[in-house]
């Protein structure tokens, strides 16, 4: 037995149903799920992956089956129905997706060491580290402190912090992941001790007034 001996109804479905009014169409398409889950037999588990994998029916308990087979197989009615309703009236996505970014871009808290402008291998169209291991060591240390600059800022601003009036205690929060940073890297890095005194300097300089100015 092969997905299309369950397909093929939808399928059919589909190509024979006239561009009627939703709700007839979606009870015509109801129907013919109803008709598929019917002919299905028994069905699912708790690993669905796995279950819909498997040749082996039964392993599939009939609880889960309308959840799975209403979903998977009766996606096309569901995307007939709601992909041009989004597309004419401009509805966007239905789930937001939010996104924090991790970029030396925002990075701002460590003055001349911020943004992109303080890495070497942006040179020679961002080749410029392939040829100069103290360049690499250079973009590999101030990449985990600008990854641990945002990831504080994205942590505290998910907490709901108040930034102005916590930035104290961030800047601190900061300045002790900062050093901790340099002592775990300082022997790993033997082009870079330059680099590490000076930004020993500029964390020892940090406080809330600075912290974050561009």
């Amino acid at each position: 037995m092969t997905l299309n001996h369950f397909t093929d109804p939808i399928h059919s479905t589909c190509a024979a149903t006239e561009p009627v009014g939703a709700h007839a169409f979606q009870s015509a398409g109801a129907a013919r799920v109803h008709h598929v889950l019917r002919r299905c037999g028994g069905i699912v588990a708790t690993n669905r992956d796995m279950l819909l994998a498997s040749t082996n029916p039964t392993l599939w308990h009939p609880d889960a089956r309308r959840e799975i087979l209403v979903n998977y197989l009766g996606f096309p009615f569901w995307d007939v129905l709601t992909f041009p309703i989004m597309t004419w009236r401009e509805v966007g996505e239905f789930n937001e997706i939010l996104i924090d970014r991790i970029s030396p871009q925002d990075a701002n808290s460590l003055g001349e060491f911020s943004g992109s402008s303080s890495l070497k291998g942006i040179g020679f169209a961002h080749f410029a580290a392939f040829f100069s291991r103290a360049y690499r060591e250079n973009d590999y240390l101030l990449g985990r402190i600008h990854a641990l600059d945002r990831l504080i800022d994205i942590v505290c601003n998910s907490a709901r912090l108040d930034m102005n009036g916590e930035r104290n205690s961030i800047v601190a929060l900061k300045k002790r992941g900062f050093m901790q940073i340099l002592d775990a890297e300082e022997k790993h890095l033997p082009n870079s001790a330059v680099l590490i005194a000076a930004l020993r300097r500029c964390i020892a300089g940090l406080d809330a007034s600075t912290s974050g100015k561009e």
